[in-house]
């Protein structure tokens, strides 16, 4: 039976968020999303919405051994729909059933919330940067605000401020208020809503409009940690932890640290220091790679140009080093060429092919036509001058032709 005209569901969260187990009626079964869907007259399950995740958990039939896990919790019009397993059959409409909150992740959620409203007071408070948007998922709870930059002195003042409202542990209270009543509320931004408005009020820290779940006291947040920022669409995005996400945050990053510190054989404390005597040895040693791989291309290029017999006065040397960037195929290139009549066409690249041709002034031959040559069998594009060019793209499948009519170009004089 499709809900036709009906109440809206009584919401027992808004007087009560630390309601674990209530009673209620069926009073219609639906579809949504292809799970199954119920109707209660009653709930306690919060549905998604304002930023917050829905409550998980599960609901328990007259006969004891009927139970049926709450996969999802959606509002529609007013009325709380809670989704069951696809393939569930559902209890009928009219039957009583009692549900059964997750209480773990209700509780979570109760402080990543009002956690969230006391940091957005303190970014307002510490430095003038309001919220625009909220999100908590399973592993992150983030905040946007409208600034283009965040300093780390600002973002931990405001992560002082807030831990400072925390350990007050005044009151958070939630109640719905007349218009009346709302005028003379500081709310923090207009609601959104029009008629009675449920507005949560931390302490005097914080007013807002508000349908979430949240603790009884700010203590109960226990801790706010900022965990980083980044730019997003020229706002500020804020990933922060509270409660009990703090010590799950502090262990997977002890872990980590640990672990890096086990790797290099000091302690954790050490680690920075460590990572940057790494970086230098790193940094040295590619410098030194890069030198020698110089060298031995310098070589290469000597005695591969020792080995290709003259033509028309002109040894044209060709190679091809798969692996090798457009930079080092420029300076084997450049080996050769610096030889007398020497010649050179070297192709490499391992995404997109690129070919360097490169002419002993001596030769009197023009780097940009041999690589015309073989761009029009390669299908690619290049430039450059009579003594270096360069291009690339087309098809690679077609680069031993493509060097062929390049060398065939460079055996002639023009």
């Amino acid at each position: 039976a499709l809900l036709g005209n009906m109440n809206a569901t009584l919401r027992l969260y808004y007087d009560n968020a630390y309601l674990t187990e209530f009673t209620a009626q069926v009073v219609a079964i639906s579809e949504r999303a292809g799970h199954p869907a119920l109707a209660l007259d009653r709930s306690a399950f919060y549905p998604e919405g304002g930023g917050q995740p829905a409550d998980r958990g599960w609901l328990h039939g007259a006969a004891a051994e009927r139970r049926w896990e709450v996969v999802d919790v959606q509002s529609d019009n007013g009325v709380v729909w809670h989704l069951l397993a696809a393939g569930e059959s559902p209890p009928a409409v009219g039957a009583a059933i009692t549900g059964q909150i997750d209480w773990a992740r209700r509780f979570d959620h109760m402080q990543q919330h009002c956690g969230q409203h006391i940091l957005t007071a303190a970014f307002i408070a510490t430095c003038d940067a309001p919220t625009v948007s909220f999100h908590l998922s399973e592993r992150s709870v983030t905040i946007d605000l409208a600034v283009a930059e965040l300093s780390e002195e600002q973002a931990r003042a405001a992560e002082a401020w807030a831990n400072a409202a925390v350990w007050r542990n005044v009151p958070v209270q939630a109640r719905f208020v007349s218009p009346e009543e709302l005028a003379q509320i500081p709310l923090r931004k207009p609601p959104v809503v029009s008629g009675a408005v449920r507005v949560v009020s931390i302490g005097d820290i914080d007013h807002s409009a508000c349908g979430g779940t949240h603790p009884a006291r700010s203590g109960e947040v226990g801790a706010i940690a900022v965990l980083g920022w980044s730019r997003q669409r020229g706002m500020i995005r804020v990933e922060f932890a509270c409660g009990g996400r703090v010590i799950a945050a502090l262990r997977e990053r002890d872990a980590a640290a640990r672990a890096a510190a086990a790797a290099l054989s000091v302690g954790w404390a050490e680690l920075p220091a460590a990572v940057t005597r790494l970086q230098e040895a790193q940094q040295a040693l590619q410098r030194e790679l890069a030198q020698t791989q110089r060298e031995l291309d310098a070589l290469r290029a000597a005695q591969w140009y020792a080995q290709t017999p003259p033509i028309n006065g002109r040894r044209i040397v060709t190679a091809t080093l798969p692996m090798a960037g457009v930079e080092r195929l420029r300076a084997i290139a450049n080996f050769i060429a610096e030889l007398p009549d020497g010649i050179a066409i070297v192709a490499g690249g391992e995404e997109r092919v690129q070919v360097v041709v490169a002419c002993h002034p001596d030769t009197n031959a023009d780097a940009r036509d041999i690589l015309a040559a073989g761009m029009a069998v390669l299908g690619g594009r290049g430039g450059g001058n009579a003594r270096m060019a360069q291009g690339g793209g087309g098809q690679a499948g077609a680069l031993a032709a493509a060097i062929a009519a390049m060398a065939e170009r460079a055996s002639h004089h023009s």
